[in-house]
This record gives structure tokens, sequence and C-alpha cells, in this order.
């Protein structure tokens, strides 16, 4: 390595990212790991700066732990709400001083060019296939189709979070682009009185953490429980702006030992994700989540949806199931007559994590990426 390249290596770099909802994280997985990765780069000497849209942020302030906050105004409806704080975000960032702009989902891709002409390096990660959600209508979905082809065309480096969507970015575009999964961190959290809020006991539910949003299929999971003869809750954590009908019609499923206990965050959640009998991941949209990275990382015996994304991830710390009636319901049935399977799922659940996606790894990948593209 020359001299001139070590100093590249060390310099502080200026890294701003677009495209969550904010920090600090209270509603999903982009939010938890745009706090997570800019935490971890400020320890690393690095100066990071989150843009905020204003409709989704719990506080006024302007730091966070090291990381500066901005705060970007967004349009409050469905299809609009995220574009708008993204492509404002993406602007402004253009006009800043900082030298990478991280974009989280393509959805600020349009603007893609702007901060290429001001001299910005551009790293998206393309969050799986964001157009594909069910949640969109047929405007956004075909705008966020464009702004992921836009993405892989403007920015300098792309990053999937899976092996599938790596294929798939070479498959459609013809493009490279970096594997990096997230991160999580191995540990249970024991706390008997927040069980005790919500009446609940240690492996005594089942869990389901999610966005209330079909791609999730909670109803598919409320179809199979409510055929299982057991006194042992379904606990679903999690809600979703623009998604009233479904939570409705979700309510109108479920009998009273479905608990549904909206979004929990901190000390609450780390407990609830630590103590379940089981945690039903039914994703069917997107690459690495992060909410079964935390279930595993949490020692859960984890049953997945068989959708690519979600086996590549839990290989064989876990148990999977499909759409069809009665999969499911299969998979519980054996879980509630086998406790020497679930010893042994949480015991393989903890090690996928130490063996492949701590957040150690998953930030030092970024930054070193970030300063390539800066040499």
């Amino acid at each position: 390595m020359t001299q001139n390249t070590k100093e590249n290596s060390r310099r502080r770099m200026r890294i701003a990212i677009v495209g969550s909802r904010g920090i600090p994280g209270n509603y999903g997985g982009f939010e938890t790991f745009a706090e997570r990765l800019g935490l971890g780069l400020i320890e690393l000497g690095q100066e990071v700066t989150v843009y905020c849209p204003a409709g989704s942020s719990t506080t006024d302030e302007r730091e966070y732990h090291g990381i500066r906050r901005i705060l970007i105004p967004n349009i409050p409806l469905k299809s609009f709400d995220k574009i708008s704080s993204s492509l404002l975000s993406c602007f402004h960032a253009a006009l800043s001083g900082c030298d990478i702009i991280l974009l989280l989902g393509v959805a600020p891709a349009i603007l893609a060019w702007l901060p290429r002409l001001t001299g910005k390096k551009l790293v998206v990660n393309i969050d799986g296939l964001e157009w594909k959600r069910k949640k969109w209508g047929k405007f956004a979905s075909r705008y966020l189709k464009l702004s992921e082809r836009l993405a892989v065309l403007f920015c300098h480096r792309t990053i999937a979070d899976s092996e599938v969507i790596r294929r798939y970015v070479q498959n459609e575009y013809s493009k490279d682009s970096v594997y990096i999964a997230y991160g999580a961190d191995p540990g249970v959290f024991e706390d008997e009185a927040v069980l005790e809020r919500y009446g609940l006991k240690k492996h005594g539910y089942f869990l389901q953490v999610c966005r209330l949003e079909p791609e999730n299929n909670s109803d598919i999971v409320i179809r199979e429980y409510m055929q299982l003869k057991t006194e042992m809750p379904l606990v679903i954590v999690g809600d979703a702006p623009y998604s009233d009908n479904y939570k409705l019609a979700l309510r109108e499923m479920a009998d009273e030992r479905v608990k549904f206990l909206g979004a929990v965050f901190g000390e609450n959640y780390n407990v609830l994700r630590s103590n379940s009998f089981c945690y039903i991941h039914a994703h069917e949209v997107g690459g690495t989540n992060p909410s079964l990275l935390e279930a595993l990382a949490a020692g859960n015996c984890v049953v997945a949806l068989d959708v690519t994304y979600n086996l590549e991830v839990i290989k064989d710390a876990g148990l999977s199931f499909s759409k069809e009636p009665g999969s499911l319901l299969a998979v519980f049935e054996r879980l509630l007559t086998d406790p020497q399977l679930i010893r042994e799922l949480r015991l393989r659940a903890t090690e996928r994590i130490r063996e492949h996606y701590t957040w150690d790894k998953v930030i030092s990948q970024y930054e070193g990426l970030f300063a390539q593209l800066l040499e």
C-alpha cells in the first residue's frame, strides 16, 4: 500500500445517510440500520449526518449521540410520504459538504444525477425489490422500479443485502453489486416485569414482529394459528401508516388469544423478542430482514416463510413453511410436541448470527467501501 493510500484510509469521511424515516429508530429496519451504522461510524472517527423526515421524527434535536440530524419536510400521503422526503434529502445532501451519500432504498435515485454533478460519491442499498410491495399504488410502484434502474446506473456502488438480491441486480441490469448484510447483536433480555405488563410468560407465546402490511402475511399467520388447539397466545408487534383496512381485517380474523401490541421499541421490544416460544417470520419481499436477524440473535426458535431471502438467512437454524393452508399449522403442531427440536434451533440461531451477521463486520465493510471510493 502506498503512503497516499494509507493517508486516504485514515481520512475523516463525511457521510450522509438518506432514505430512512430518521433516527432514533422508531419505525422499521432502515431506521434501526441508519442508527446502528451511524453510531458505529462515529465510533470509528467518521462524521455522519442522517436525514430525518419531520413527519416521523420523535424529536427536534439536531444531534443524536454525535450524529447530525437534518429535519426534512414530507408530504403525509401514502404514495408521496417517503418519496417526497427522500427527494428533498437527496437535493439537500447534493449541496452539502458531505463526501459520500448512502441511499437507503431507491426512492431518492431519480435525483441521483444531481449529487454526482456536485462531486459526491453515491452508494445505494437497494433494499430488496421495493417496487413489488403490495402497499404501493401503480404510480408509486412504477416510480420505484424506475428509481431502482436509475440507482444502479447513477450510483458508484450498489449494495445488495443478500446474495439473492446480488444475483437479481446482475441478471436484471448486468451490473456487479457488493454484498453486505445487516447485523445483529447476540443476547437475551430478561425482565419478568415487562412480560407481566403484557400478560405474557417466558417461552409462553408465539411472536410475529412486522409492519402490518399485506406482504408480511399476518393474515396467513392468524389463519393458521386460529386452527391450533392451544391457549398459548399469538403476539403481533408492529403497526403501519396507511394500512387501516388491512389492520381491521386482521382483527376481525382473530379471537381473544391474539394480542395486537402495536409498535414496541427499546427494552420492551428486546424482552418480547427474547422470550417467545417461537418467532414467526412471514415477510415475502426484501432481502436480509433486520427483524429476522434480531430474532435469531435472541436465540429464538425461528419459523420463516419459504422465500429465498428468508431461507438464505436461516439455513439450518430454523424451520420454514409455505403459504399453503395447513403448512404453518403443521409446523406449530410439531414444535408443541418436540421440545428437543426447539432447544437445538435456539442454539443454532445464535451461532448463525455470530458466524455471519455481526454489526462489527457490517460497519467495517461499509467503512472500507466508503474509504475505497475516496481513494
